[in-house]
Parts: structure tokens; C-alpha cells; sequence
């Protein structure tokens, strides 16, 4: 990024308030030589009538007037130019450091001895603008960066699926939550042969467009590799070949990769990693827990991955999460935690689909605010 430092070949807008005629009539002359349009005011009401009129890159403004003092305007001052960075210089006649510190709080961000020195006068005011300079381009590029990661925002929810409708069978319904305009985690549903479905949730370490941008590669991995394996261990074992070495040092993969096979009623499943899977026995009114070892996709080749299977009945319940919902935290420290998860699956059996995703955020929430989370959410809910 490049910075304009020539703010003497710039033309600024400056507002002086004070009641003497001389220190304005000595600003004006001074500032004016820079290039500076300066305009006037005699008190601090005069002052915020001026801003409401126009906008100005930086404002002097003495401690003692009447009618409204400078201490008054800053009070006032912040309300009218908003999130606009205006620098505000406060002349005072007194150098007492109680009337420095009470003005920093207020909102000045700097201060003139009068009587003023011209080129004390000129150095303060070109240091602000110079500030100022800075802050409009940092502002220019991060309105920028806001409208980009925008666009990844729509790219990312474009690409995790909303309509799970290409699953007939079992009842798929989801939920993500990125910590973040963009995030890490992800979940997806595959068609594979001969009458079976997968079923992915994945965590890509970290938080923002790192974390996006292996979460997008990762994601276009996995759909490549899912058909062509009917086992989870060798999915899993295919797409960490492909990732090791692709990854920042810091970056890893967890995942928990099911597979359902609608022939013989069975779930193959492996995990890499990741929280374990909480499935619900409708016959036996019970939740277990789904895992196996295996190691983070991402780190090291030759990784070998578990896989295991587990029969399926009508009125079963799988679900896929991510640790944003059980290492979440309430305000005691106490996490949301895999039992309390478990619990509610056993309690809200007959809620089912988009119902289900809706009462189990609102369970988050009541737990723990949403905005004090630290990591993402996503969890996937599979009806039987």
C-alpha cells in the first residue's frame, strides 16, 4: 500500500474555534500559506453548527469560550462527525496536566500552548494530517478487504449445501455458523455406487481466509475422491496423501467421514481427528458415541485410518458436529460438552429436520451467548 505523504500539495479543510480574533486571524494566516481553507467560529455552539455543514480534516478548538467551552464541543463533537476520523487540536492558555489528561478522554488528540507559535503550530497540524492521510487510506483499503470478503462470504455459502434434497433417503438438515464473515468448517453429502451416501464433516485449524481457502481446496478434494472409494479409511488416506504438503505449518484437517448403504442398512464410518459422532438408537432409547483412530488429514503421509461399521434401524439418529459446539463455553468456564450434546438428541427425539437444527442452536444459545464463541459451528443432522 502506498501512503500520500505530499499533503502540502493536498487541499484541506480546517475549522478553528475560538473567541479571540487574533488567534483565529493568526491560524488562518498561517494554515492558509499551506493551502489550507480555514473557516471560523466564535464559540463552540458556532463550531457544531459549522460541522453540520460541512465536513472539515481537522478542527482547533480553545478551552475557554462562552457559551459552550471546548471541553463542551468535544463532548458534543464525536456525536456529529460519527465514524469519520476528524483529528481535534485544543488550544489552552494554561499548561495544567489535569486539563490535558480531561481533554485526551474527552476526544482531543493533541494540544497548543497559546500564545501560539506559528511553527509549533504548523508542525501539529501537519502531524494530524498526516494521521489523517494514513487512517483515510487504511479506511479506503479496508472497505476494500469488506467488500472482498464479502464475496467469499457468498462464494463459501454457495458452495456448503443448504438443500440436501439430492439424498432421498436417510432425511438430511444442517447448520453452519462461520465465527467469522468466512470459516474453516464445512459438511457435505455425496451420491456414491450401488445405492450408498456420504456423508462429511470437516474443521480446517484456524479462523478467516487461511482457514477459507484450505477449507475451498479441501472441499473440491473431497468430492473428487468420495466416489470413487466405497470404504472410509481409504477416502481418508487418498485425500491426506493429496493434502500433505499443500497446508501452512500450523494448518491441519479433522474430519469424520460416514457412509451409508442403503442395501445392507449399515454405516461404515472413519475419523480423522475430529469430535466423535453422536448416534441415537431408537430400539434401545440410547446415544452412543461413533469413533475410531485415526490421525489430523494434512500432516503426514502414509497415515492409516480405522474404519468401522455400525447397523441402522428405522428411527435412528446420526449427528455430525463440529468442536465449536462442544468446547464452547458459558460465562463459568463449564464447556457445552459431548454429554450434554447426547442428552439433548435423547430429549428431543421426535423433533426432527430443520426443527431439530433450530432447537439445538437455541440450546446453544441458551448455554452460551453466540457472540462469545471462538470457533465456528456446523453440525449435520441425519434421520433414519
Amino acid at each position: 500500500m502506498t501512503i500520500n505523504l505530499d499533503y502540502l500539495n493536498l487541499e484541506w479543510n480546517i475549522l478553528v474555534i475560538d473567541d479571540s480574533k487574533l488567534n483565529r486571524a493568526i491560524i488562518k494566516k498561517t494554515l492558509s500559506e499551506l493551502n489550507m481553507q480555514v473557516d471560523e467560529a466564535v464559540d463552540g455552539i458556532d463550531g457544531l453548527n459549522a460541522l453540520k455543514k460541512k465536513k472539515y480534516d481537522l478542527v482547533l478548538v480553545d478551552i475557554i469560550m462562552p457559551k459552550l467551552d471546548g471541553f463542551g464541543f468535544l463532548a458534543k463533537f464525536k456525536d456529529i462527525i460519527g465514524s469519520n476520523f476528524t483529528p481535534a487540536i485544543l488550544m489552552t492558555g494554561s499548561d495544567d496536566l489535569n486539563s490535558k489528561i480531561k481533554g485526551l478522554r474527552i476526544g482531543a488528540d493533541d494540544f497548543l500552548l497559546k500564545p501560539l507559535n506559528e511553527k509549533e503550530l504548523t508542525a501539529r497540524v501537519l502531524s494530524l494530517l498526516r494521521l489523517k492521510s494514513v487512517y483515510s487510506e487504511l479506511y479506503e483499503k479496508n472497505i476494500q478487504i469488506k467488500k472482498e470478503l464479502d464475496i467469499a462470504k457468498r462464494i463459501q455459502q454457495f458452495i456448503i449445501p443448504k438443500n440436501f434434497s439430492m439424498v432421498p433417503y436417510p432425511k438430511v438438515s444442517g447448520c453452519y455458523l462461520p465465527i467469522e464473515d468466512i470459516g474453516g468448517d464445512f459438511y457435505d453429502c455425496y451420491s456414491l455406487p450401488d445405492d450408498k451416501y456420504g456423508f462429511l464433516i470437516a474443521d480446517v485449524t484456524g479462523h478467516g481466509i487461511p482457514a477459507a481457502l484450505v477449507m475451498s481446496m479441501a472441499k473440491m478434494i473431497f468430492s473428487i475422491y468420495s466416489s470413487r472409494y466405497g470404504s472410509t479409511h481409504q477416502l481418508f488416506e487418498s485425500v491426506n496423501e493429496q493434502m500433505t504438503g499443500l497446508l501452512l505449518d500450523t494448518q491441519y484437517i479433522t474430519a469424520f467421514f460416514v457412509i451409508y448403504d442403503s442395501k445392507s442398512k449399515t454405516l461404515l464410518y472413519s475419523n480423522a481427528g475430529h469430535t466423535r459422532a453422536l448416534y441415537y438408537r431408537a430400539a434401545k432409547k440410547q446415544v452412543v458415541a461413533l469413533d475410531t483412530k485415526g490421525f489430523f488429514i494434512g500432516l503426514a503421509k502414509d497415515t492409516v485410518y480405522e474404519e468401522k461399521k455400525h447397523p441402522v434401524e428405522p428411527g435412528d439418529k446420526l449427528l455430525l458436529y463440529t468442536d465449536g459446539i462442544s468446547e464452547l463455553k458459558n460465562y463459568d468456564g463449564e464447556e457445552f460438552g459431548e454429554n450434554r450434546l447426547a442428552k439433548f438428541m435423547s430429549e428431543h427425539t421426535a423433533v426432527t429436520g430443520d426443527s431439530f437444527c433450530k432447537a439445538l442452536l437455541d440450546e446453544i444459545k441458551s448455554f452460551s451467548p453466540l457472540e462469545n464463541r471462538v470457533d465456528d459451528i456446523a453440525f449435520l443432522n441425519i434421520e433414519f
